[in-house]
């Protein structure tokens, strides 16, 4: 296991990641619960079984998987409502895509089953995607898994992620 150091990133609405970075071959695969992540605290377990979790994903037998890890600081909240306000805009996003679609293929039966059509499935469509998407809280704790393995059939890429409840 080739721990290449951990640096900081501001990430989006002022979200500040510590990012570890480490290269793993198949020998290592035993130890990776061994790891701690201190900006973990109480939740490294949580971690490092995600960690577990990824690298079996990607299958790398004899190749080098490059791993980044990044934890971030705790949320504040206004981060934690900037990200919800996103959240919402997903849902009513997909609500218009998916809505209108059923409203146009609804339409072929006449206007008004079009727009039963489509409302029914834009709002099914929007509470599948609320219910998806998590909610944030101030002190929540933001894990990003990001795996790559080189060779082989080519380049594989893979991430995670993980909400540290506060």
């Amino acid at each position: 296991m080739n721990f290449e150091g951990t640096h900081q990133y501001m990430g989006n609405h002022g979200i500040v990641f510590n990012i570890s970075q480490i290269t793993l071959t198949d020998s290592d695969r035993g130890r990776l619960r061994e790891l701690h992540f201190g900006e973990a605290k109480h939740a490294h377990y949580q971690v490092t079984s995600k960690v577990v979790e990824v690298y079996d994903k990607m299958q790398a037998k004899n190749l080098p998987c490059v791993m980044m890890v990044g934890i971030s600081k705790p949320l504040t909240r206004q981060q934690a409502d900037t990200l919800n306000a996103q959240r919402t805009s997903i849902a009513n996003l997909a609500l218009s895509a998916f809505g209108g679609a059923a409203r146009a293929v609804g339409n072929l039966a006449g206007p008004v089953a079009g727009l039963a059509a489509g409302t029914a499935v834009g709002m099914g469509v929007r509470s599948y995607v609320n219910d998806v998407l998590p909610t944030y809280h101030a002190g929540d704790v933001v894990v990003s898994i990001q795996a790559q393995v080189s060779g082989g059939i080519g380049p594989q890429r893979t991430a995670e992620s993980l909400i540290i409840r506060a």
